[in-house]
């Protein structure tokens, strides 16, 4: 099987106009103070954020000039300042359960922001189907043909591979705006892909995989690997399994973690789309990077939001643009591969360079209408221009 597979950041919610930036939820946090009480958490992030409105100084702080935009960042910077603490155990404790009131908090404003939004758009399976193939239509054509050789050297090793396909899905958000856009799919053709095949239709699998949680389940805010957790802190292993985003999607024994592993393992081309690519989803990185390792006929193509790019410019720039996204993948991959005890020893950075492959988005519409977004248009029902 020639196995697409699809890793979904937040980027594709706020694409959709989903007011999901964290800088929204704190936003909608002050304005609603009477949902949480006593949450040292959330009011020290508050603290900080509007610190210019109150007129309040953070000096010499752990948080002085930091916004919160990337939480788990934060978080994790805040709990290696308190690690420092006297009582670092007792106010790590304290953190945490912080943090779970903040997690049903965010589950219930996102819940209110996607309730508000789709009345406002509407997705259709033409639209849907042609923006799963974008990627290969504006891959550069020595691009596409690198892609095509790994893949006929793939069916060379094993000639049944061209039998069948699929588009899987690993969506980082805790929407399910992405399942709504390709519900109505069934089969895809992929331009000078399908063409390879003996069956040229790829199922599309509507199974989304949530490394995070949802909205109608959990979602796991915290730090990414036990490793990530700073010392010092003493937490029991309940806490250290809810800080953890990977320890608590194992802890709910559903096997998530594993098939998620496995679809990155066994996929030919991995395509991420509105994917921050931060130390926190560095598990999953380092997996995707692997999956380059072991097999050698096997593609990741990188969409990265650029808002000033330009299509025709490929100078410095761009050059240092795409030079600084792969240096991100690598470290997110070094970051897990040190402290592994049967650490890769071979040059990645070479192997980034010929394997994974940079698309731009730049986000722009003809006369401000979403069907001619390159990447996942959709339509508009009303003007929601007052919305945002």
């Amino acid at each position: 099987m020639v196995k697409i597979s699809y890793m979904i950041g937040n980027g594709l919610d706020i694409h959709f106009g989903l007011d999901s930036k964290y800088t929204d939820f704190y936003a909608w946090l002050k304005q609603n103070p009477k949902k949480y009480k006593d949450n040292n958490l959330i009011s020290d992030i508050l603290t900080n954020i509007y610190a210019k409105e109150i007129n309040e100084t953070k000096e010499e702080n752990w948080d002085e000039l930091t916004d919160w935009s990337d939480f788990e960042k934060e978080l994790k910077r805040n709990l290696e300042f308190i690690s420092k603490e006297q009582q670092a155990s007792k106010i790590a404790s304290q953190r945490v359960q912080d943090l779970e009131q903040v997690s049903l908090l965010l589950r219930e404003y996102l819940q209110n922001q996607v309730q508000e939004l789709m009345p406002l758009i509407e997705f259709n399976s033409e639209l849907s189907a042609n923006s799963l193939s974008t990627p290969f239509i504006k891959l550069p054509p020595t691009y596409m043909e690198l892609t095509k050789e790994r893949l006929k050297n793939a069916f060379q090793n094993n000639p049944y591979k061209k039998s069948s396909s699929s588009i899987n899905f690993i969506n980082f958000n805790y929407t399910n705006l992405l399942f709504e856009y390709i519900q109505s799919l069934k089969t895809i053709t992929i331009p000078n892909i399908s063409e390879m095949l003996n069956v040229p239709n790829f199922e599309v699998n509507k199974t989304i995989l949530f490394p995070n949680g949802d909205v109608d389940d959990s979602p796991e805010l915290g730090i990414g690997t036990e490793i990530d957790i700073p010392d010092g802190l003493n937490l029991s292993q309940d806490e250290i399994d809810y800080l953890s985003k990977e320890s608590f999607a194992r802890r709910r024994m559903d096997g998530r973690v594993e098939k998620i592993l496995n679809t990155i393992q066994t996929s030919d081309i991995i395509i991420t789309y509105g994917l921050s690519l931060g130390e926190s989803d560095a598990l999953y990185i380092y997996h995707l990077v692997l999956t380059l390792i072991n097999n050698k006929n096997s593609t990741a193509i990188l969409i990265v939001f650029d808002e000033t790019h330009v299509q025709s410019n490929h100078g410095l720039r761009y050059f240092n643009k795409i030079t600084d996204i792969r240096n991100t993948v690598e470290r997110n991959f070094q970051h897990i591969n040190q402290k592994n005890e049967n650490k890769i020893e071979i040059d990645i950075t070479s192997i980034l360079k010929d394997r994974v492959l940079i698309l731009f988005d730049n986000g722009l519409t003809e006369q401000n209408n979403p069907t001619t977004l390159t990447y996942f248009p959709f339509n508009n029902v009303t003007d929601n221009n007052n919305k945002k």
